[in-house]
């Protein structure tokens, strides 16, 4: 498979196997603003993202990374590392559970609102991923930005100092 350009490869396909690889291409090139919309974090896709994630986060003062997931027990029962990350890194990052009331009918991730890597199925591993979609970004990001709006902070993912 050909290397996909976040902002310039106009290309939509979809993944199943690769969602690991995809999911950290397209992180490692975002420059400033990440939001996932996530259940509960799934490993199948996210596991290898850390570093990217963390890269991300101290890239720039201006980096905005916003993870907000559906099922935050079973991510931090499961110690995945970016809880881990998120309580080290503080303000950089921000995590926020789902309202209740709030059916999960889909997941995605948007990298600096132009490139998406969307499920429409929270329970499949098959994305539908282009790294360049201004317009299918755009509406992702005001369904996050509602969401975002209604959920609550994460008290798992924040780091206190006593």
């Amino acid at each position: 498979m050909e290397k996909s350009i976040l902002g310039e490869t106009k290309k939509k396909f979809v993944c199943i196997e690769d969602n690991q690889q995809i999911a950290v291409s397209m992180i490692e090139q975002t420059a400033l603003h990440l939001d996932i919309l996530s259940r509960d974090f799934e490993l199948e896709v996210y596991e290898a993202c850390c570093d990217a994630i963390e890269d991300l986060a101290l890239r720039s003062r201006h980096s905005r990374i916003r993870i907000l997931v559906d099922n935050t027990k079973m991510a931090s029962q499961r110690g995945h590392l970016i809880f881990q990350l998120g309580k080290r890194l503080g303000s950089l990052m921000q995590f926020r559970s789902v309202a209740e009331e709030v059916p999960l009918a889909e997941t995605f991730m948007i990298a600096d609102r132009i490139g998406i890597m969307h499920r429409s199925s929270p329970n499949t591993l098959a994305a539908t991923v282009n790294f360049k979609d201004g317009q299918r970004a755009k509406e992702l990001s005001k369904l996050f930005d509602e969401l975002w709006e209604n959920a609550t902070p994460e008290p798992e993912a924040r780091y206190m100092v006593l």
